[in-house]
C-alpha cells in the first residue's frame, strides 16, 4: 500500500518530510481518529505527533504537552516547591 499524503501532510509537508512512509500513515492515522472525536489538529498538535513518532519526545513529554495546551498552562509544570 502507497501512502497518500493526508490534509495535513498537504498543508504543513515540511513536518513530514523527516518521516518514512509508514510513520507518516502511522501520525495521518492518529490526525484521523482524532478527528472523528470532534478534534481538530493545529500545526503544533501535528508537530508533536510527528515528534513522538521519531523519538524525539517520549510518551510523558507528549503528554505532558497536550495536557498544557488543552488546560492552557503551556510551558513547563511547576512542582509546586
Amino acid at each position: 500500500m502507497t501512502y497518500e499524503p493526508c490534509r495535513y501532510a498537504r498543508q504543513w509537508p515540511e513536518l513530514f518530510e523527516p518521516l518514512e512512509d509508514a510513520q507518516k500513515q502511522r501520525v495521518s492515522d492518529a490526525l484521523a481518529s482524532g478527528r472523528l472525536d470532534g478534534w481538530e489538529p493545529d500545526r503544533e498538535d501535528v508537530s508533536d505527533l510527528v515528534d513522538r513518532e521519531l523519538g524525539r519526545i517520549d510518551a510523558a513529554e507528549y503528554t505532558r504537552r497536550t495536557i498544557a495546551k488543552v488546560t492552557g498552562q503551556g510551558g513547563a509544570v511547576e512542582d509546586g516547591a
